[in-house]
């Protein structure tokens, strides 16, 4: 039985390859897979989250369609966006900025929501700048947000470029996913691994903190086993034994 398929990128994929197909640039088509198919791999080759951000603003930078980038990651504590990445420490001033301004005007939790680029202006209304958010989520599952300073002149068919960049962004949410989930899940081993203090008396294991609990606790909150009860054949026969007539 295969298992269940779930990813943003087929409709991706269907946006950009209509937009080539309208242009007449099918000629262009094995280009395009082999440059997303080496950004895979590139992605995937990465073992943490600069890593993986660094080779994305890398092919980010290559549609020519941005100034400045930066990318915010969700903080697994406290849920809040955290600046992991910018062209440099200038730039990563300007663009915090231009989020928090955005977050004030709510077009940041509307971004969230999308599975496209979210635009927005900045300056005066005659001449403004223009910029993008873009989520970094997996179906409903985000992982970090992406803004960018469109560049005044445009490189040609950007519209099929906004597609790519979807692509691109799409495929880095889901490499900063696989990796959040393969740390997870290398705690989850090591810390089996671990000897468990456990009391002699009473059964309660010793935390990190070095609180007792009761095991069945400390098993729900160190993996994702669920505890149920039972009775084992010489506890029956001790506790639950019928006195015979």
């Amino acid at each position: 039985m295969s298992e269940a398929f779930d990813s943003v990128y087929p409709d991706f994929l269907r946006s950009g390859l209509a937009k080539l197909n309208q242009l007449d640039a099918q000629r262009e088509l094995p280009a395009l897979f082999a440059a997303l198919e080496h950004f895979r791999r590139d992605l995937h080759a990465q073992d943490s989250v600069r890593g993986i951000l660094n080779v994305s603003q890398g092919y980010v930078a290559g549609l020519n369609l941005f100034s400045k980038t930066g990318f915010w990651t969700v903080n697994g504590g406290d849920f809040s966006f955290e600046l992991s990445l910018a062209g440099n420490e200038a730039d990563g001033v300007v663009l915090q900025k231009i989020v928090d301004g955005q977050i004030k005007a709510g077009r940041f939790a509307f971004a969230l929501r999308q599975s496209t680029p979210t635009f927005f202006l900045l300056g005066n209304e005659t001449d403004p700048d223009r910029g993008v958010l873009h989520s970094l989520a997996i179906s409903s599952h985000v992982v970090g947000m992406f803004c960018g300073l469109l560049r005044r002149d445009l490189a040609p068919a950007q519209e099929i470029a906004f597609s790519v960049l979807s692509l691109l962004l799409g495929a880095c949410a889901d490499a900063l996913a696989t990796l959040r989930k393969t740390r997870q899940l290398a705690s989850q081993i090591e810390t089996l691994h671990e000897l468990l203090p456990v009391c002699a008396w009473c059964k309660k294991v010793r935390n990190d903190s070095g609180y007792w609990d009761q095991i069945e606790k400390y098993i729900t909150s160190h993996s994702r086993t669920k505890i149920t009860h039972g009775i084992c054949p010489e506890c029956q026969d001790k506790f639950l034994k019928i006195p015979s007539r």
